[in-house]
């Protein structure tokens, strides 16, 4: 199935969870990222059961420092 991750649409298997999509992005263990499904917020808690789903679309939002 397909999802479109920031800008790109990104092949994945049926049954993927967030996380699995961020290890393959390389970016599950980084910190100071917020990821959006669908324009709502996923805690990081919830990423490991958050399953996705044809179409669905995932922002990564990252901190940035500064005034």
């Amino acid at each position: 199935m397909k999802v479109i991750f920031g800008e790109n649409t990104v092949e994945i298997k049926d049954n993927t969870s967030l996380v699995n999509l961020l290890e393959q992005q390389s970016l599950n263990k980084q910190q100071g990222i917020a990821v959006a499904v669908n324009n709502a917020v996923v805690p990081r808690a919830n990423w490991n059961s958050q399953k996705l789903n044809e179409g669905d679309q995932i922002t990564v939002i990252k901190a940035t420092a500064g005034g």
